[in-house]
């Protein structure tokens, strides 16, 4: 028969904050801080954080937004429905001063317009922008007769040299 270990508060308590506001929310009970050298080394943690379940399940509801609401630190979020900008955003703008960008390649009306050719300042990163957005949009299945893809490469080049003149 194997035994089942179970945490207790005693067990997690040296990996949370004495603030709650200095920590990561990972159950309704349980936290880690935010801390990454906590005073003993062996205690601290990776805070890199990777949610994974079905439709439904409560991933944003439930530990994405109160992550967000705590606002301790900066965020990078991947919203396909476009729901948690219109839920924290005014939130982590208005009252905690956080700068936000929007990143939306279905609607572009509702991006920021980022653009990435203004970052380009040499020949060699004109050449790596166009491989980059060549291999990210050739999409699935068996590649054509190299002639085009050259000559696709041959022609972004050209205008993304002309748009850094």
């Amino acid at each position: 028969m194997t035994k089942r270990f179970m945490g207790t508060e005693k067990d997690i308590k040296p990996f949370a904050a004495p603030k709650f506001e200095n920590n990561v929310i990972l159950t309704g009970s349980e936290f880690l801080t935010m801390n990454t050298r906590p005073k003993i080394p062996a205690n601290a943690r990776n805070l890199n954080a990777c949610m994974i379940g079905l439709s439904g399940f409560g991933k944003t509801r439930f530990w994405l937004t109160p992550q967000l609401l705590q606002a301790h630190t900066s965020y990078v979020v991947v919203d396909p429905k476009g729901g948690i900008l219109a839920q924290c955003g005014h939130f982590l703008q208005k009252r905690k001063g956080h700068k936000i960008r929007v990143f939306n390649s279905i609607d572009l009306s509702k991006s920021m317009h980022y653009n990435s050719l203004a970052y380009i300042k040499t020949e060699s990163g004109v050449l790596k922008f166009v491989n980059s957005l060549i291999a990210n949009t050739k999409g699935e299945g068996k590649e054509g007769d190299p002639f085009w893809t050259k000559a696709e490469t041959h022609l972004y080049c050209a205008l993304a040299g002309l748009y850094r003149i």
